[in-house]
């Protein structure tokens, strides 16, 4: 599949036989394709070519490490239920190796960032803490890592920004509709592996150095440290991961300092502390079982506020203006805490299988917001937090069929259960006005949204079968099953009320059957076409429908449907001498879309949906490896049947991003100094409807980011990366910030100005 990342260093090829430049071009597109990489002579269980391989590469690892030594080697032993080894995929794959990550992420100020710089068909992200609006293909993302889901029913919308790429072993991104993972993948999967348990003794370090190059000052800087340890001990695999990180303040190109955001949040200005633990014992030669333990915690401490005098000013006609003098005891936070127990089996049976249930704490604090103009959230200055406690299982088992091992069935079940509630604190509306939006004083503390705990579970079946060199087809079912349940309260709406109403809660349940079918086909070497179809499931924002309620809402109203996607998506990928590439058609529908919210829930509607998008890319390496170049190309264009319609209408920006180019040139005049130049173009775009402006509904400028990153391996142990965003310090707005979510310009951000990011490794 396509992957146009891969750094022309010699971390990138350390320790692996060197291949021809179509070859190693294979290796970097990911390894997703066993036709095209066997026609290359790289075999599908080679270092080169099995990154992230489940199953038999994972069971071959094992057994020479054993006979080596009796030490497993740094690998997660899992069934991998978004590629596969037998078959070829039929659909778009792009997967991140950790060297690639490590010198990746210099260039952007964050994972989310990073991502939407390479991945066709993602949206651009917001330069803050949100990932709100950054869709897949128009659609939501399921976030896993470790297999564990990020993404909560009551989306926060910060999924992306609760691991430290440090600690990140492998990223995959599979576009388009899956059941495999269960709900929430209508627009793809993002799977993040992190940094595995095992091997030889070995420990790193990592430590980076930020500053914006428009205004030297110490309010401006950033620092991370990262330390890293792993290794094994008879049967004992251990790993452990710790880092303390300080997010400083960004400035724009015209060295002015960006505000807050004051709708979604942001961490400027904050402390950053992760750790996390893995212990994995193997019983014997076919079984491991594995225990982690991970926490993120990030908190805000500025002394800064978004101004809101600039909000009474025309929207677009300004930017977002920081002002000093903020008290507010408790400011932006996330925490996540995970507990994590796997167990694998490489022959039960014949079949191998991999289990886990886990365990997830997640708060998350918001900016205080004045929300006096809106009822639902009873007319106060507030500020709103989020807990959730989620639970889980997931079993997959791998099969082989037939004597010849040409079918495999991949079968098995998963478990969701989340508990939710968004409290609301309450501040003096005199002292927040007289300050001039500066001061909050706590008065008292409030219900945003009750108690909700939803349910979902699952059991799907996927047959694989390769028939010949040329032939291979996939194709499954899913039965899911999703519930929600929430007890009566009194919403807000209802609290400046004489005599309250309550709304009455009551539980409701969901099942659908989705289905998946697809093929690929080699007529030639070299090149392969596919065909597929798959459907999606989701539950849409229950609580975003139930935090806005009024009396007499009806919990079985059809706002609370499930979405139902069907996803068609046709492709192609081949190699031609030393330049390879690939390109896919898409189109998906769903009768209802998620929830929308207009006039913070004033308004809650659910639309038809159709989306359809183009996306392609191409890479090239000389036979030297010397040079590299590539790029990528995404269109989509998304429409809505509002409910009562007879038309349909173009979709919000927050859903369908504008026309996205990429390009990047990689230089390696010697074997220990590589170089990368990447540009990103959005297009501009009128989301507007007769010519009207509304949430997310805007004319959008078109902007394009550079970036340079710059990476000298000073010795084996020792290396030395150098990226600059925004390198012609271009002063632009990001699509979120031209979009301004809280519908003025107090969301209107402009991004960084040109910013500098160092980065030493050292390994031990």
């Amino acid at each position: 599949m396509h992957t146009v990342t891969r750094p022309l260093t010699p971390a990138a090829t350390a320790g692996r036989r060197r291949v021809r430049p179509l070859a190693f071009l294979v290796a970097a597109i990911g390894a997703g394709s066993p036709a095209l990489a066997e026609a290359q002579g790289v075999p599908t269980g080679s270092a080169v070519a099995s990154t992230g391989a489940p199953g038999a590469g994972a069971k071959q690892n094992s057994s020479s490490a054993q006979a080596d030594g009796g030490e497993l080697n740094a690998v997660e032993v899992r069934v991998d239920r978004i590629k596969s080894d037998l078959v070829s995929p039929t659909r778009q794959v792009t997967v991140l190796e950790r060297e690639e990550i490590e010198e990746l992420k210099v260039g952007s100020n964050n994972l989310a960032t990073m991502l939407s710089k390479l991945i066709p068909g993602m949206a651009d992200s917001s330069r803050t803490v949100t990932d709100f609006g950054q869709t897949l293909r128009g659609r939501g993302t399921l976030i896993l890592v470790d297999g564990i889901p990020l993404n909560t029913n009551r989306d926060s919308a910060r999924n992306l920004a609760t691991i430290d790429p440090s600690n990140i072993e492998k990223i995959e991104i599979m576009r388009g509709s899956s059941a495999i993972y269960g709900a929430g993948a209508n627009g793809g999967i993002i799977s993040i592996t992190t940094r595995p348990a095992g091997g030889p003794p070995s420990a790193d370090t990592t430590v980076t150095l930020g500053t914006p190059l428009t205004r030297l000052s110490k309010e401006g800087l950033s620092a991370n440290i990262q330390q890293h340890f792993s290794g094994s001990q008879g049967p004992l695999d251990y790993a452990f991961h710790l880092g303390a990180q300080h997010i400083g303040s960004p400035y724009d190109a015209h060295g002015q300092r960006i505000a807050p955001e004051p709708s979604q949040g942001d961490l400027f200005d904050s402390n950053v502390y992760n750790v996390s633990g893995k212990l994995g014992w193997r019983i014997d030669s076919q079984q491991r079982i594995e225990l982690s333990v991970s926490q993120y915690q990030a908190r805000q401490n500025t002394d800064y506020a978004s101004d809101p005098s600039v909000a009474k000013l025309p929207p677009g006609t300004a930017a977002a203006r920081a002002i000093k003098g903020l008290q507010l005891e408790n400011q932006n936070e996330l925490r996540n805490t995970v507990v994590n127990l796997g167990y694998q089996n490489l022959d039960l049976f014949g079949s191998t299988v991999s289990t886990q249930i886990y365990y997830r704490d997640y708060f998350t604090r918001f900016p205080p917001f004045d929300a006096r103009a809106v009822a639902t959230r009873g007319g106060n200055v507030d500020q709103v937090s989020q807990n959730s406690d989620v639970f889980g299982g997931r079993l997959t088992i791998s099969t082989p069929l037939g004597a010849d091992k040409k079918t495999r069935l991949l079968w098995g079940a998963d478990y969701n259960q989340e508990r939710s509630d968004m409290p609301l604190d309450v501040f003096d509306p005199r002292a927040y006005d007289q300050s001039g939006g500066l001061v909050f004083n706590k008065t008292g503390s409030l219900t945003y949204m009750p108690p909700l705990t939803t349910r979902s579970g699952g059991i799907f079946g996927q047959l694989q079968h390769k028939f010949n060199e040329q032939w291979s087809m996939e194709g499954g079912m899913r039965y899911e099953r999703a519930s929600a349940t929430f007890d009566d309260f009194v919403p807000l709406s209802q609290s400046r009320v004489s005599n309250p109403v309550a709304v009455q809660g009551g539980t409701v349940n969901y099942g659908a059957w989705l289905f998946n079918i697809g093929g690929a086909y080699a007529p030639v070497k070299n090149q392969e076409f596919y065909a597929s179809f798959g459907q999606g499931f989701q539950l849409p924002d229950i609580g975003l429908q139930i935090r806005n309620a009024r009396p007499g809402f009806d919990i079985n109203s059809s706002n609370l449907e499930p979405v139902k996607t069907n996803n068609y998506e046709i492709g192609w990928r081949g190699a031609f001498g030393n330049t390879m590439g690939s390109l896919a058609l898409f189109y998906s529908t769903s009768q209802l879309g998620d929830v929308q919210s207009f006039n913070n829930g004033l308004i809650l509607t659910r639309t038809k949906e159709h989306i359809a998008g183009v996306e392609a890319s191409a890479d090239y390496l000389s036979d030297s490896e010397t040079w590299g170049a590539g790029g990528t190309f995404t269109w989509i264009n998304g429409r809505e049947q509002p409910q009562g319609s007879s038309g349909f209408q173009n979709m919000t920006g927050y859903r369908i991003p504008p026309l996205k180019l990429t390009a990047y040139v990689q230089y390696r005049p010697i074997s220990t100094w590589s170089n990368r130049l990447q540009v990103t173009y959005y297009g501009g775009r009128d989301y507007r409807l007769n010519d009207q402006n509304g949430f997310g509904r805007r004319e959008v400028s078109s902007y394009t980011t550079v970036d340079l990153i710059s990476r000298y391996q000073v010795s084996k142990k020792d290396a030395i990366t150098v990226g600059i965003e925004n390198l012609f310090n271009r002063y632009y707005y990001p699509l979120y910030s031209q979009l301004m979510r809280n519908s003025n310009n107090t969301s209107r951000l402009p991004a960084a100005g040109i910013t500098l990011t160092a980065m030493y490794q050292h390994r031990w």
